[in-house]
């Protein structure tokens, strides 16, 4: 009766983690997800010489808002909603988790200080992947929560 107990056991866990594992973000899964959903690229900086600019602009950015801190940009993907870039979903990924989080944290404080969010931004993080976006498509096609 033990052994046959072990075994449902593991047979439940195993089949718990087969089933978590479609629960975890995927990027490039989420992106081509939002694709099939209409949305096309943006701005998309991927190589080392576009990053260096992305990072470059993020950080004049933290700086003008008031914030004490730099981060690196290694990737960063753009969807847009009908060709307006006002309506998107950006996912921006960091050199380390650390710069994720503060990068994270400083928008939702900046924005929720601010009286004035039109396109209400909303943000979430994955690890070192920072996902901003203002489209309720995309907050449904990702699995992460939006604060």
């Amino acid at each position: 009766m033990k052994k046959l107990l072990s075994v449902v056991v593991l047979v439940i866990l195993a089949a718990l983690m087969l089933a978590s594992c479609s629960l975890f973000f995927n990027e490039e899964k989420c992106i081509e997800k939002l694709k099939t959903e209409g949305l096309t690229e943006g701005m998309c900086y991927l190589k080392a010489e576009e990053c260096a600019r992305a990072t470059s602009l993020t950080n004049s950015e933290i700086a003008f808002m008031g914030g004490d801190f730099t981060v690196e940009i290694v990737k960063q993907y753009d969807l847009i909603e009908n060709g307006d870039h006002s309506k998107s979903c950006t996912f921006i990924t960091f050199a380390t988790e650390e710069q994720a989080k503060q990068f994270e944290e400083f928008q939702i404080k900046w924005f929720s200080e601010k009286s004035d969010n039109p396109n209400n931004w909303k943000f979430a993080r994955s690890g070192c992947t920072v996902v901003s976006t203002n489209l309720e498509i995309a907050k449904k096609n990702i699995p992460l929560m939006f604060k």
